[in-house]
């Protein structure tokens, strides 16, 4: 009790004494338990879960490939001595667990997703050769080293993904009761593809998608979809966006709508989230090329709002929701009769992010922007850029794309007006831009070429 005490102190002590001095007491505490009884205390009986004891301690040490070396050593010797004949310290499932969990921790080590996968591989091998019958691997422990392969972003994290999965239905097949391939392990497969940069990546997690869904449909329901596995779908198509891909944004709305569409038949476990909506609202704002894009983008806000308003607290529009909107707008091209339309949606969605949301820099920069690009008249632009400069300097969020946005939309009177004779952003007032956090990209292009068009 005191080593395993000692051992899952975890976090609070994990601040107070250094982790590697709490691993080494707890495991003077157990050669202390071995002396005693080599020196014939009989009562000193050293077990499996003195041993576990340890490993957790070296763990949860923060010691990360060097603790793992430890472990793993210890776990070895665990396993050579009850096939001596001590039957008191059989390594468990625990005993496995912790050893793996130990290497998902070395993010020191480059292998360290290697060294797991083989403690899994060396307990499956043991298990089903009877050298240790307590050996059975459980889902947990592949859903680690699934997750470790996932997070390691080596080049061939997808496909060993892919194959422990195939074991995993092996081992279940064989009759492996312990093990059963989920959706969690299809989610974490797919998490490895998106983070692995592979061209194919958005294909493939497509593929495993249907995959999942036409097993569950024929009455797998541990292959069941949720939440996350749309997200990870959804997420994989921002590549597609970025190369200008037209119909990534169509993919992306089509597979939004699946989820709501099962949320709202009943399934609880398709509740979307703000991040999902986010992602497809800004997909749509990056698709100029597909005509009215902006009012795409505003559909799903609608859709958005339209659910949060029905119950579904984590689809909450945020300050993004609505900005992403505005940034779909501000970027529309064609007649002034388009770009009059794409304004009064900008406009629209301004008065709602103020009601519902705390608009920011970078909120503020693309009303700039969209008053520049889609407002025909140069008095009403000075008009408009007018209010709209009064609300940003209130804010203090005057960013630079809002600076230069306003340089661009407006007159050069009006902005030598607006600005004080101030042309230069880093000579504005503190006051107008102390909550302007972020600088724009787009800005840093910008700004040199919008610098000289105005002198005093």
């Amino acid at each position: 009790m005191l080593m395993r005490g000692w051992a899952e102190a975890s976090e609070k002590l994990q601040h107070k004494s250094n982790g590697k001095e709490r691993a080494m007491a707890v495991e003077g505490i157990l050669k202390r338990m071995i002396d005693e009884r080599k020196a014939g205390n009989e009562a000193a009986v050293v077990k499996t879960q003195d041993y576990n004891a340890v490993m957790k301690a070296w763990s949860m040490s923060g010691q990360q490939s060097a603790a793992a070396i430890r472990v793993e050593e210890i776990l070895t010797m665990m396993q050579e001595m009850y096939e001596a004949g001590d039957e008191n310290v059989q390594p468990d499932v625990t005993s496995f667990a912790i050893a793996i969990e130990a290497w998902t921790k070395a993010t020191d080590d480059v292998n360290s997703s290697r060294r797991a996968h083989r403690i899994l591989k060396w307990m499956c091998s043991i298990y089903t050769s009877g050298k240790n019958d307590l050996a059975a691997p459980d889902t947990s422990c592949f859903h680690m080293v699934l997750k470790s392969w996932a997070t390691s972003r080596q080049l061939e994290s997808p496909i060993m993904a892919e194959q422990l999965i195939m074991w995993m239905q092996h081992l279940e097949g064989s009759g492996l009761e312990s093990v059963k391939s989920d959706t969690m392990c299809f989610n974490i497969a797919m998490s490895a593809w998106l983070k692995s940069g592979d061209l194919l990546a958005e294909k493939r997690i497509r593929e495993i998608f249907e995959d999942m869904d036409q097993a569950y449909r024929r009455g797998h329901v541990n292959f069941k979809p949720d939440a996350g596995t749309f997200n990870i779908v959804i997420s994989s198509m921002a590549s597609s966006v970025k190369q200008t891909d037209s119909l990534a944004a169509r993919r992306a709305d089509k597979m939004l709508s699946r989820l709501e569409n099962g949320f709202l038949g009943g399934d609880d476990t398709l509740r979307p989230d703000t991040i999902v909506y986010n992602q497809v609202i800004n997909y749509w704002a990056k698709s100029q090329s597909v005509r009215g894009h902006f009012l795409k983008a505003r559909e799903v806000l609608d859709r958005q709002i339209a659910m949060h308003a029905g119950g579904v607290n984590k689809c909450r529009p945020d300050v993004m929701s609505y900005t992403s909107v505005i940034a779909a707008c501000a970027s529309t091209f064609g007649s002034w009769g388009e770009k009059k339309r794409a304004f009064e949606l900008s406009h629209k969605t301004f008065m709602e992010c103020c009601a519902h949301a705390k608009p920011n820099d970078v909120t503020y920069g693309l009303m700039f922007k969209a008053v520049g690009r889609l407002i025909h008249s140069y008095k009403e632009r000075d008009r408009y850029s007018r209010t709209l400069f009064s609300l940003t300097i209130d804010d203090g969020c005057l960013g630079e794309m809002a600076f230069s946005r306003l340089r661009n939309a407006v007159s050069k009177t009006v902005f030598l007006e607006l600005t004080n004779g101030i042309t230069e952003y880093s000579e504005l007032p503190q006051e107008w831009k102390c909550n302007a956090q972020r600088k724009s990209i787009e800005t840093k292009k910008s700004i040199k070429q919008e610098k000289k068009k105005i002198q005093p």
